[in-house]
C-alpha cells in the first residue's frame, strides 16, 4: 500500500514536471511564468521584510469577510423573514 502511494506521488510530481516543461515550448506561457514568479518572490520578500504589516493586513481582510458574512447573513435572515410572511399570507 505505502508504495503504491509513493509511486503515485511520484507521478503526480512528474506528470506537472513535464506538462511545466511543454508549456514552457510557448513563449506567452514562458512570459507569464516568469512575471507570476517574480511577483510572487516580490511577495514572499515584502512578507519576510515586513511582518507586523503583513499579519495587519490578514487581520483587516479577515475583517472584511467578516463583517462580509454578517451582511450576508442579515440579507439571508430579511430573505427568510419576507418568504414567512408570504407563506403566513398564503395560509390565511
Amino acid at each position: 500500500m505505502n508504495n503504491k502511494l509513493k509511486t503515485w506521488q511520484s507521478g503526480m510530481i512528474i506528470g506537472a514536471l513535464m506538462g511545466l516543461v511543454v508549456s514552457m515550448f510557448n513563449q506567452r506561457e514562458r512570459e507569464s511564468f516568469k512575471n507570476s514568479s517574480k511577483k510572487t518572490y516580490n511577495q514572499i520578500k515584502h512578507i519576510y521584510k515586513h511582518p507586523s504589516e503583513s499579519v495587519r493586513q490578514l487581520r483587516l481582510k479577515i475583517d472584511q469577510v467578516n463583517k462580509g458574512t454578517d451582511n450576508l447573513i442579515d440579507q439571508i435572515e430579511q430573505v427568510q423573514r419576507l418568504i414567512d410572511k408570504v407563506d403566513q399570507g398564503q395560509k390565511k
